[in-house]
């Protein structure tokens, strides 16, 4: 008599068990008042609600014009079966239609079970679906006519005092009045679950925008981790080789030039004091967004810092040559620290792996929308102590260059090491100031 439809959420098998997201839950969205909070928590509070509205009006009829007590009786199965219509919805309409088509067969009037289907067929919708909603209410008509034809009793009307009228106007009127009352019953099934959809829509939403912000908040801290990380290289690892190179070389002077020594341990002390400075300033990010005063005190470095870093780098007996061609460097932060941090790496990996090299050329070549930094060194006259590296440098340095859409490359070039490295100039960006 009715069609069947899987009782499951969008996108679930039969057999799956679907898990309602636990961020976002249908209280955020629906407003309910006191009382619809107590039914919500206690549904068997409606159920019982349902079983009197269908039981007052036979217990009446039973009471007071006496109606046969197999009427009452039947009542009382269908008003238990309502207890279940919310778990057997389908079966509980098939039941009360069957019971009401059977007072037809006996009494020739519908009886009372009409009500019963009507809070079944609106169980049917809320919980199966319209489509499996509206073939219950087809089957449910077309059974109910077939009754009504074969055994309608128009004389029935006489015991209540109503005129008599003929066969075909009794059973029309009977099965438009029952289409009418189960209409309503589905017409209301079917806001309640529009209703109910709606608010699983709005629920899946914010669970798939909360979500995908959590998401996002994960990317930002592990880029901002790989940020950290490649800065923190850059400040130990470069500025700890610089130092030692400095001991190194106060240490060989110690007893021949003590004036040198003095040079080189004065830069040590500065190299070590700037090195915590960058320090504290990048771990201070992990405690807290710096405000702008902080920012103002503890700049990133940036192209104006190039002469000081290859001066440092000076100071421990690198012979550095640097040049700049073509108009400054644009005022953009991150391009002018990226520029800063690959002259830092060239010039610590001559600094480890070819100490004593000789014609160490820093150029910076600014070109159009291309900046390109190359540092170069002859090979060493004598070899001397290199010291092994991991090979994270190279790979922070490509990875601070594509940012800019630039590259990395670094390699023998026949009579030395060349590192360069391209950058691309952001659209928008003008030069800076010389």
């Amino acid at each position: 008599m009715c069609g069947t439809e899987p009782d499951t959420l969008d996108g679930a098998g039969p057999g799956e068990e679907v898990v309602a997201p636990p961020v976002v839950a249908e209280e955020d969205f629906a407003r309910r008042g006191p009382v619809r909070r107590f039914i919500r928590r206690h549904p068997w509070v409606m159920d019982l609600v349902v079983v009197a509205v269908f039981l007052l009006p036979n217990v009446i009829s039973t009471t007071f014009i006496g109606s046969a007590w197999m009427h009452l009786t039947v009542a009382v199965v269908i008003a238990v079966a309502l207890m279940w219509r919310r778990k057997y919805p389908i079966a509980v309409t098939a039941l009360s239609v069957v019971l009401g088509v059977a007072a037809i067969g006996s009494s020739g009037t519908p009886g009372d079970a009409d009500l019963a289907v009507a809070f079944g067929l609106y169980a049917v919708v809320t919980v199966r679906g319209s489509r499996t909603g509206w073939l219950c209410l087809a089957g449910t008509t077309v059974a109910y006519s077939l009754a009504l034809s074969a055994w309608a009793q128009p004389a029935v009307l006489d015991l209540f005092g109503a005129p008599s009228i003929g066969r075909p106007q009794f059973v029309i009127s009977n099965v438009a009045s029952l289409l009418v009352l189960w209409l309503i019953a589905v017409a209301i099934g079917l806001n309640v679950r529009n209703r109910r959809d709606q608010i699983q829509r709005l629920v899946d939403q914010a669970n798939q925008f909360r979500l995908e912000r959590d998401q996002r908040e994960l990317l930002a801290a592990a880029s901002e981790r790989a940020r950290i990380a490649r800065e923190m290289h850059d400040v130990v690892a470069h500025s700890l080789s610089v130092m030692v190179a400095l001991a190194d070389g106060a240490q060989a002077s110690l007893r021949k030039t003590p004036d040198r020594s003095a040079t080189a341990l004065t830069e040590l002390s500065g190299t070590g004091r700037a090195a915590l400075t960058d320090m504290r300033r990048i771990l201070g990010v992990l405690r807290a967004e710096p405000t702008d005063a902080e920012a103002a005190l503890s700049p990133q470095p940036g192209a104006p810092a190039l002469e000081d870093l290859i001066d440092r780098f000076r100071a421990t007996g690198l012979d550095v040559a640097y040049s700049h061609t073509g108009p400054p460097l644009p005022e953009d932060a991150g391009l002018q620290l990226t520029t800063y941090r690959v002259v830092q790496e060239g010039l610590t990996n001559v600094l480890r792996h070819a100490p004593g090299a000789g014609g160490i050329a820093v150029s910076v070549l600014h070109q159009g929308e291309m900046v390109t930094i190359r540092v170069r060194n002859d090979r060493p006259a004598r070899p001397g102590e290199a010291r092994a590296g991991s090979g994270q440098g190279l790979v922070g340095m490509r990875q601070r260059a594509a940012v800019y859409d630039g590259t990395v490359e670094a390699g023998p070039d026949g009579g030395g090491w060349t590192m360069t490295a391209r950058l691309h100039v952001p659209n928008g960006i003008e030069a800076g100031a010389s």
